[in-house]
């Protein structure tokens, strides 16, 4: 930006033709306001850096005597008269013990006076911080005359009287192990995480919804509604999760807001699209729901619906789900690809059953993989697997024999979705097993 000078260019703006010559015996002019510098004489040796910096002379001892050195010659008014005592000198001794006395008297006043200020200082900053909490407690709605209380539930003499209780070992299945330090399968905490899951089922159970006479849906309605959704997320290529999120949150929405019929399809894709949002990185925008209805709906009524159904639902989107119990209980059994499919296939069959709604998903979805496994002739219901999923054959028996029905039934032409879906090689075409007769399963 700017143009420096090189080193090695000449500092002298002047050419060196018109460079001033040296004349001997001729000084050169002096600027105004400048000292003339004098050359340093022949012989005389420059005054050391840090050491002899004043003209004071120093004394030399040699062989015990003192030497004087240079000394300054004294001016003619020291030696013109006596020497004259210094004032601080002719005073008494007592004016200067009693002044020593005073200024020690002031010393401690004013040590005391700024004592007594610090002391003020700090209780006027105390009493502002009391005034300034009890404020804060006011606004808060906390009672003036609330009294602390002591939180130390742990009395001494109820740990030396009360035996120490064993920490019981906590079941971790051996898949698990193998990944316990592995910290994107968590070995470590998947079992308490499933456990959790499975605790929170209660919180989401839906009722039997479609038994009022003032209800104008049918089962045969809502099948149909989750044969469209299996539609939506083929097509849109979205997570299982997410379809089986979406039939959760329509079954809950329509158990606590009854609709009418005409309002199925939107209520459908609402719940697809909110659970799109919650389990994909790139859900689908509203132009494409809207476009899948047929335009049926505009983007106002849309979304106001997507509003409807999170309200309804308290905004709590972890809802446990039987595709999630359905993989867990999978990988502590070490079922293959191909067993793991057709169970697949038994749960989403399961989503159109409307005597299903009331049941629990890890119940079901421990139901699923033991069909699956009895069917693929593939290990048997027992050891780890029974432990992690908490369910014995006993539990599940009844599920079993009601899902096997479902398998037996005859297809429904406006049902056949799921079937043309898993009768694909993609996924081992497992809708074309033949179920098992009731008594080669239990």
């Amino acid at each position: 930006m700017f143009a420096r000078k090189k080193p090695t260019e000449n500092p002298d703006p002047l050419p060196r033709g018109l460079r001033a010559k040296k004349v001997p015996g001729v000084e050169a002019p002096v600027k105004p306001g400048l000292s003339k510098l004098k050359r340093p004489t022949v012989g005389q040796t420059k005054r050391s850096a840090f050491g002899d910096i004043t003209n004071a002379a120093k004394e030399k001892v040699a062989e015990g005597k003192k030497t004087q050195g240079l000394v300054k010659p004294t001016s003619k008014s020291s030696l013109a008269g006596p020497v004259k005592a210094p004032r601080n000198a002719l005073k008494k001794p007592i004016e200067v013990k009693k002044r020593a006395t005073e200024a020690k008297s002031s010393q401690e006043v004013n040590s005391s006076t700024s004592s007594v200020s610090s002391a003020l200082a700090s209780s006027q900053e105390s009493t502002k911080n009391e005034t300034s909490q009890a404020l804060k407690n006011l606004a808060a709605g906390v009672p003036v005359d609330r009294e602390e209380e002591d939180f130390s539930f742990i009395d001494a003499e109820d740990l030396e009287d009360e035996p120490i209780a064993e920490v019981e070992e906590k079941f971790m299945p051996t898949v698990d192990l193998e990944n316990y330090s592995d910290v994107f399968n968590i070995g470590i905490y998947a079992q308490d995480i499933f456990d959790y899951y499975k605790c929170r089922e209660q919180l989401f159970q839906i009722p039997s919804y479609l038994d009022g006479k003032s209800c104008k849906i049918t089962p045969i309605m809502r099948a149909i509604l989750v044969d469209w959704m299996v539609e939506i997320q083929e097509n849109f290529e979205l997570n299982h999760e997410t379809l089986y999120l979406a039939v959760k949150l329509s079954d809950t929405y329509l158990s606590r807001e009854p609709q009418e019929k005409e309002m199925l399809q939107l209520v459908g894709a609402a719940s697809v699209f909110i659970a799109s949002k919650f389990d994909e990185r790139c859900p689908p925008l509203i132009e494409d729901f809207t476009y899948i209805c047929d335009n049926s709906f505009d983007r106002d009524q849309f979304i106001l619906m997507e509003m409807e159904i999170l309200r309804k639902v308290d905004f709590d989107l972890g809802i446990p789900i039987s595709y999630r119990f359905l993989r867990r209980y999978a990988k502590v059994a070490r079922s293959s690809m191909v067993t793991l499919t057709l169970a697949r296939f038994i749960l989403e069959m399961s989503l159109m059953e409307y005597s299903l709604i009331t049941e629990r998903d890890s119940r079901i979805a421990a139901a699923a993989l033991y069909i699956a496994m009895k069917m693929s002739k593939e290990g048997e219901w027992e050891g780890e697997v029974v432990q992690s999923s908490g369910y014995t054959v006993e539990k599940i028996k009844d599920m079993v024999l009601a899902l096997n029905t479902m398998l037996h039934a005859r297809p429904i032409p406006q049902l056949s979705t799921i079937r043309s879906k898993y009768s694909h090689i993609v996924f081992h075409e497992v809708a074309k097993i033949k179920p098992l007769p009731t008594a080669l399963l239990l």
